[in-house]
């Protein structure tokens, strides 16, 4: 045994030896002194034929955010005075700095013998675009020896440094953020579901997905309004590049718990972010700072000494494990208890058994009513809700996939996943389904705005805005449509498509309640009229199209695969930050199986946006969806509804009259909305009116599949 440890530490002594001399070869003496100063214990395998002359030249870096001058980052940094130092990162300096304006920005000077590294992180910051990551503002090329990225600066410093006070902020700065006791359990429970945005937008809404591959309490910073958001990005990759860094990321720092699954497979590589988030869910609950900091085999054996304290069966002995320095109500206690085995399934040491981040999201939005398969044993009765527990054996089975697929969210759930509602609590919420609470109206029935009793919250008195769907009994639709509804929305979960909070059947009333979306339908904001709607500027439109057509490309890429089957902008709905969620479900329709290129189904949707082989002869592709979403690009680019009967003759189908203009350039700005006033980028309108030209074409298989229209779209925003 002895000896197949020696044959194991030589081998690791030599690996990690070897990579020291080929990064030495590559510095200069400074650059050596300087990395020596690091904090950091990880390494990044880059190709060895990576030369360090490839990243001086600025024209091969990809620019994204703004172009400072270097004059401009001098004077920010006060030219990189020591009293702005901050440290040591991975890949560079970082200083503090303060824009003309009074900006406060941190300056990473960026050490060019790891330029892999400034690769990856400027392709990742042109692709990552969410609110739950350190904004990016901008880079400096401008001068030849040096390389310089921009960021907003974060007042309350790292997680890491606000649980233990480990951080030194620069001189003059005030940092807010205190010991362990300034961050409630509210505060880190607010953090914790932050950082889980992060990791579910990377996992499951960014394609192809992605994998941090380097999450640790001082990944999640923290900004003034103790709000996650995720940093040091330098080490994001795909699934592929996640492939080839395994074998030696674990043979170097990984304990054989951690590991990101069975090498290969699709879920090994988000298993390890999963691994990596429990750590911190640890550190949150306990107090004890390094978990989700490193590997290191004896923090691990520390957390293992923790773990056989977190038990479904017995609150009491959770309690040795709190972080003393909490003060918590008894509800609060019974959701650091929640959260606690929450941490347990993502540090299961099956990599397969662990949740997906979207099953982890939901738990940590309602710790006290969402139950674990991965736990070993069901919640006790202090943690499952009322509804749960009475729902707990009657419910509807969720549509299986493969364990572990990535882009699937898919769960084997029943109903206790959704909240039941009494119709009495619903004509309450909607004060007896007024008619000034009426937000909509479709072939389902009305919709209305209510006010609820909210018993996710600890606290007394909390009410939630929400949405109601009041089936019309003269409904032609039904109970079926009810009923797709459910399944699929209770069973799916994207950050693109809209949440169902739960449902109400009683005797002959059906209704489904959904989160709020403020800012109401893409279709009521592209053809409202009046001085309460605002015109949408071209950024907001192309956002909102990425957006829907994320939701479209997650739906098509499940195992079984699911048509939308009637896609159009009032089906788009709008958060407060104009961030797209695709509703209404009841037409949605299993995919094709066995082989089979389509399904065959009676027509229904709506005319004008129906694929033209769908009508024809009630045969539905996937890419029957790419021609309803086209037709929500014309819209958007003309602002002109896809059917409109008052428009002269020859224009009432919006797609019919258009398609000889989408392909011609000179034509492109005839037909662009007039209430965009010309503010628009002409390229980028050329572009997307030949993509519009793509998903219209009039054979299925001439369309791009959803995926590519996402990547086409995303390039078309990103390009000045």
């Amino acid at each position: 045994m002895s000896a197949v440890y020696d044959n194991w530490e030589r081998l690791v002594s030599a690996t990690i030896r070897r990579e020291e001399l080929r990064l030495s070869a590559l510095r200069t003496p400074s650059d050596v002194s300087s990395a020596s100063l690091s904090s950091s214990s990880s390494f990044n395998f880059a190709s060895s034929s990576t030369k360090v002359s490839s990243f001086n030249n600025s024209s091969r870096l990809p620019a994204v955010g703004k172009s400072f001058t270097y004059d401009q980052i001098l004077l920010a940094t006060d030219y990189f005075s020591k009293s702005n130092f901050i440290k040591h990162g991975r890949s560079g300096d970082l200083f503090h700095g303060v824009l003309e304006g009074g900006l406060q920005v941190v300056v990473k000077k960026v050490d060019l013998s790891v330029g892999s590294y400034l690769v990856n992180e400027l392709e990742i910051l042109g692709k990552v675009s969410h609110a739950r990551f350190v904004p990016f503002l901008g880079h400096c090329f401008e001068n030849g020896n040096n390389t310089f990225l921009v960021y907003k600066y974060m007042l309350n410093k790292d997680l890491s440094s606000c649980l233990s006070n480990r951080g030194i902020a620069p001189d003059g700065i005030k940092v807010d953020c205190q010991k362990s006791t300034s961050l409630s359990w509210a505060t880190r429970l607010k953090i914790a579901t932050g950082a889980a945005q992060g990791l579910c937008y990377l996992h499951h809404e960014c394609l192809p997905p992605l994998v941090h591959r380097n999450f640790e309490a001082r990944s999640i910073l923290i900004d003034e309004s103790f709000e996650a958001r995720i940093g040091r990005l330098t080490e994001v990759s795909t699934e592929k590049k996640e492939k080839n860094q395994n074998r030696i990321s674990r043979l170097l720092r990984l304990s054989k718990a951690s590991e990101g699954g069975d090498a290969g497979s699709l879920n090994a590589t988000y298993a390890y972010d999963v691994y990596c988030f429990g750590k911190v869910l640890l550190e949150l609950v306990t107090g004890y700072p390094g978990f989700g900091d490193h590997n290191d085999l004896s923090i691990n054996a520390g957390m293992e000494d923790i773990l056989p304290y977190i038990s479904t069966y017995d609150k009491e002995l959770f309690v040795n494990i709190v972080d003393p320095s909490l003060e918590v109500d008894e509800d609060q206690l019974i959701e650091l208890w929640a959260v606690a085995i929450i941490a347990k399934a993502c540090l299961n040491p099956k990599p397969s058994k662990r949740p997906v981040m979207p099953r982890i999201l939901e738990a940590l939005e309602d710790p006290k009513s969402v139950m674990f398969s991965t736990c070993e044993s069901p919640w006790p009765d202090g943690v499952l809700s009322t509804v749960a527990k009475t729902r707990a054996t009657e419910g509807m089975t969720g549509v299986g996939t493969s364990q572990g697929s990535a882009n699937t969210a898919f769960w084997d759930i029943n109903l206790n996943n959704l909240r039941v509602y009494t119709f009495r609590e619903l004509v309450d919420a909607t004060k007896n389904f007024r008619s000034d609470s009426v937000l909509g109206e479709g072939g389902f029935g009305r919709v209305y705005k209510g006010l609820i009793d909210d018993k996710s919250t600890s606290k007394g008195g909390a009410r939630s805005v929400i949405a109601v769907k009041k089936m019309n009994p003269e409904s032609l639709q039904g109970f079926a449509e009810w009923q797709t509804e459910i399944r699929m929305l209770g069973t799916l979960s994207h950050p693109n498509l809209i949440k169902l909070l739960g449902y109400c059947w009683e005797d002959e009333k059906l209704l489904l309640v959904y989160e709020y979306m403020p800012r109401g339908s893409f279709g009521n904001h592209l053809f409202g009229r009046g001085s309460s709607v605002q015109p949408l500027q071209w950024e907001l439109r192309l956002k909102i199209l990425i957006g829907a057509a994320r939701a479209l490309a997650f739906l098509h890429a499940l195992k079984k695969q699911v048509i939308y089957r009637d896609f159009k902008a009032s089906d788009i709905l709008l958060d407060g930050y104009y961030n797209a969620k695709l509703s209404d479900f009841g037409f949605a329709k299993m995919g094709p199986s066995d082989g089979q290129s389509h399904v065959t189904t009676r027509v229904m949707g709506t005319y004008g946006y129906a694929a033209p082989e769908y009508v024809a002869t009630g045969h539905l592709y996937v890419k029957s969806d790419v021609f309803g979403f086209g037709v929500v690009m014309a819209e958007v680019l003309t602002g002109l509804r896809a059917l409109d009967l008052n428009r002269q003759q020859g224009k009432h189908n919006l797609v019919d009259w258009i398609m000889l203009h989408l392909s011609d350039k000179r034509k492109i700005t005839s037909i662009m909305d007039s209430r965009l006033e010309g503010k628009y980028p002409i390229k980028a309108a050329v572009k997307m009116a030949q993509l519009t030209l793509r998903c219209l074409a009039p054979e299925p298989k001439a369309r791009p599949p959803m995926k590519e229209v996402v990547d086409e779209l995303e390039h078309i925003a990103s390009a000045k």
